[in-house]
């Protein structure tokens, strides 16, 4: 029978948030003095029928000018790379000139595109490749009290999606960009533009340590949009006006408010015992897809042997986990452990991407979704070593690990226990199983169920149907 161990907070060992990589307001009195409104222009929205008006206060791209106005003598645009974090990432504007940062050099692209264009190229090097653009709200050594502005509203289309955040100083200190308050702006349909806004405290920090969005926004110093994906990936964007979330907006209840989807499944999210069973995970909102990963791109020789033999290369990987599951009532294989010489243990994986798939391309395209009502997970597994049960983002990801069992046993852990202070499963991408050995070793597993928390006895495991190592 299935040994239950729920909530395990004392045999679950935690760690923190990882980095997977890296007063003056606009639109209100100044010193007594007005800052002039800038003019609006119609954005047709693809979340909305027509064409609705949008008043920027701070930057409208349609006046040719790309000065932001933030009441200083600040609020100039510039680029943004990961070349810090060894990336080859770049924006290729559609204006030529070496001094790509000048203001001269930025009016003439915004001039050209009616806002801030270009094409970003992600190159390798990055484990998170990224490029963007930027807005210096403050002269330098100094910061900006923005706090009054509640949030921010951006108008934009773009091919990839787009990480907003929030540069600020602490004391004489610069934060890094891996630690500063960020939140994911969604690729729009192609050639479409949407407006889109979110509040302060919604630029969540990945590491407890820092400050919140809230709390940056008093001690401000910049706005980055950097636009993310896998190395070797391309995308036009085009910003068209910036505005603060309080004054910003003529309209705003047609602009979609920045909010992850709600994930409301509840329950068995995957049984691998199942009679119907299904190669997708339910967790709706066109998700639930499996999928592997080795140590191998950062140069280690980690691998699987499945139990059921090698995988049909015309197979997805929802599909082979799928017949895996068939045929030894989970998922089931051999981990062989080979970290290739580098300093980290070697590591190997599998996951399943919570929400979305490209609607317009029907590619694989992981997107974030808010899971905290499911207030944990409930895992069913034998496994030959530790297992690692994490919750990750685009940048950064939570867990703890559940103890080896060679006997089916289902373990439960809270999200508090996985220590989500920061909020990380309002904005979770993919739930992760993974295995880690610094020596070049072996370990079976199967994961036979995964379910939510909040649901106690969710899923009806049929153990006849799990096969021994």
């Amino acid at each position: 029978m299935v040994r239950k161990l729920v909530n395990i907070s004392t045999g679950a060992f935690l760690f923190g948030v990882v980095a997977c990589t890296e007063p003056n307001t606009a639109g209100i009195t100044e010193d007594g003095n007005p800052i002039a409104e800038l003019s609006s222009s119609s954005i047709s929205s693809p979340e909305s029928s027509g064409s609705i008006s949008y008043k920027f206060d701070l930057w409208n791209g349609a006046s040719g000018a790309a000065r932001v106005n933030v009441g200083n003598n600040a609020g100039f645009w510039y680029s943004v790379d990961d070349e810090d974090e060894g990336g080859s990432s770049s924006i290729k504007f559609p204006v030529s000139d070496e001094n790509v940062d000048s203001p001269e050099y930025m009016e003439s692209v915004v001039s050209y595109c009616s806002g801030l264009c270009g094409t970003v190229e992600l190159g390798e090097g990055s484990t998170a490749p990224s490029a963007g653009v930027g807005i210096a709200l403050a002269e330098k050594d100094s910061t900006i009290d923005i706090s009054e502005w509640d949030g921010l509203c951006i108008s934009y289309e773009s091919e990839l999606s787009m990480k907003g955040l929030l540069g600020y100083k602490d004391g004489s200190a610069k934060v890094s960009s891996v630690d500063l308050p960020s939140i994911i702006f969604d690729k729009t349909l192609k050639g479409s533009a949407a407006a889109r806004c979110a509040k302060w405290e919604e630029f969540k920090p990945d590491s407890k340590d820092t400050n919140s969005g809230s709390e940056a926004s008093k001690k401000a110093t910049t706005l980055i949009f950097k636009f993310f994906g896998k190395a070797k990936e391309s995308g036009f964007f085009n910003i068209h006006g910036v505005s603060s979330y309080k004054h910003g907006v003529e309209n705003l209840d047609s602009v979609e408010i920045v909010d992850n989807p709600k994930v409301e499944t509840t329950g068995c999210l995957w049984n691998g015992t199942a009679d119907d069973l299904n190669e997708l995970a339910n967790t709706g909102f066109g998700g639930g897809f499996w999928f592997t990963y080795t140590d191998e791109p950062v140069g280690g020789s980690s691998s699987f042997a499945w139990k059921s033999g090698s995988p049909d290369k015309y197979m997805s990987s929802s599909e082979w986990i799928a017949a895996v599951a068939g045929a030894s009532g989970g998922i089931s294989a051999t981990a062989s452990f080979d970290n290739g010489g580098l300093d980290d243990a070697g590591y190997a994986g599998v996951g399943l991407q919570i929400v979305g798939i490209d609607e317009e391309t029907g590619v694989y395209y992981p997107k974030a979704g808010d899971i905290t009502s499911w207030e944990g997970l409930c895992v069913t597994y034998v496994s030959e070593i530790d297992m690692k049960v994490l919750v990750a983002d685009s940048t950064s990801e939570i867990g703890a690990v559940l103890p080896m069992s060679t006997e089916p046993v289902e373990n439960c852990v809270s999200w508090s226990d996985m220590g989500d202070e920061n909020g990380l499963t309002r904005r979770a991408e993919a739930i992760k199983f993974e295995w880690r050995s610094s020596e070049k070793t072996q370990a079976k597993f199967n994961i036979i169920a995964v379910s939510t928390q909040s649901v106690k006895n969710a899923c009806s495991i049929d153990l006849s149907k799990v096969t021994s190592f």
